[in-house]
């Protein structure tokens, strides 16, 4: 004759159904939860927490160099982007101040002549004046 069990059997969904409580209890939900959860864990989850802390400082040292290059590399990109964006402007820029220059260099150019014209003339007549003393000197000691 077959034994027959006296203890109630559970099933698969009885089984799931028990399960999100004791997960509800594993992972607390507000200030409070957590607080209980350390109170009740005591010195095991304060080394716990301890390691987390340490780890979390060797990731953020780990990770110091690669967010240095990255900003660097950040940083060399905005740069180069924005010369190439400016260069157009910078060009145009170049283009609008010489356009406005041209007529302060060309009445710079006129008073420069006319300044310089008188001064011309006075050497270009010492410079003759020489020259005729020269010649005049020269053609003198041929006939003495």
């Amino acid at each position: 004759m077959a034994t027959v069990a006296t203890e109630p059997m559970t099933t698969e969904m009885q089984k799931q159904e028990v399960q999100p409580g004791a997960q509800a209890q594993a992972e607390p939900q507000d200030q409070e939860d957590v607080e209980q959860v350390v109170q009740q864990a005591g010195p095991a989850a304060g080394v716990g927490q301890v390691l987390g802390g340490a780890l979390q400082q060797q990731i953020a040292q780990a990770l110091q160099p690669v967010l240095k290059d990255l900003q660097q590399h950040m940083a060399q990109s905005v740069r180069q982007q924005m010369e190439q964006e400016l260069e157009p402007v910078r060009q145009e820029l170049h283009k609008q101040v010489d356009e406005a220059l041209d007529p302060v260099r060309e009445e710079l150019h006129k008073q420069i002549e006319q300044v310089l014209e008188p001064m011309r003339q006075e050497l270009q007549q010492q410079v003759d004046q020489v020259l005729q003393q020269e010649v005049e000197a020269a053609i003198s000691s041929l006939f003495r």
